[in-house]
This record gives C-alpha cells, structure tokens and sequence, in this order.
C-alpha cells in the first residue's frame, strides 16, 4: 500500500523537474523582415518569406538594438510561447536598415570636398 501512495508523488516531482529541461531545449527559429511598430514590450516585423506581420514579445532579457526604429531590416531569433505567440531573444540590425531618423538607408560615404572657386 505504501508504494501505491507514493506514485503519485514520484510522478509529480518527475514532471516538476522536467518543466526547467523543457524551457532550456526550447527551439529556436530565426525570421528577417522588416520592423513596421515598435513598443517598450512588443515589435512587429513584416516578414520577407511571405510579408506577413509577426508580432514579438520583447521581454528584459531580449536583445535588442539602442537605434531599432521603424523601417529597420532585422533578423530576429525567437521561440514561441505558447500556440500563437512569440518571444523575441536577440533582435540584429541587418545591412540596409533604416537609419534613425527613417530618411532611407542608412549609409556611410564620404562627401565630396565642397568646390572651391577659382581667383
């Protein structure tokens, strides 16, 4: 009888100790597209696959960018939460990302010396 009583117990503690291995060995996928909205907890990106919007999760231990802005070409890594959800992990600014303040590419290039008059 002591042993039937148990089981019960034993299950429990074996499904609480897999909870954490779950989380850990969680898949992660990663998606680029486009940022379209951003928010202190949530960013939306259109997707360059099939240029739908996703929405993602930004939580305190996601990485994100100082100069994320809207118009931004990313790559995003994230894992799901739960049947429709998503959680962003790392958020990366790809080659060709809107500069900050959203007036196109942001570029590096030297500008020509300014011409200077002949005497």
């Amino acid at each position: 009888m002591r042993i039937g009583a148990a089981v019960p117990f034993v299950v429990v503690a074996v499904v609480l100790a897999g909870a954490p291995l779950v989380q850990a060995g969680q898949a992660e996928i990663t998606t680029m597209g486009t940022v379209v909205s951003t928010g202190r907890d949530s960013m939306v990106v259109k997707i360059d696959d099939h240029g739908h919007h996703i929405p993602f999760a930004v939580g305190k231990d996601t990485i994100v960018p100082a100069d994320l802005a809207v118009g931004s070409r990313v790559s995003v890594v994230y894992h799901p939460t739960g049947a429709t959800g998503q959680m962003a992990d790392r958020v990366t600014l790809l080659p060709g990302a809107e500069s900050k303040a959203g007036r196109g590419p942001a570029k590096r290039t030297a500008r020509p010396a300014p011409a200077t008059p002949k005497p």
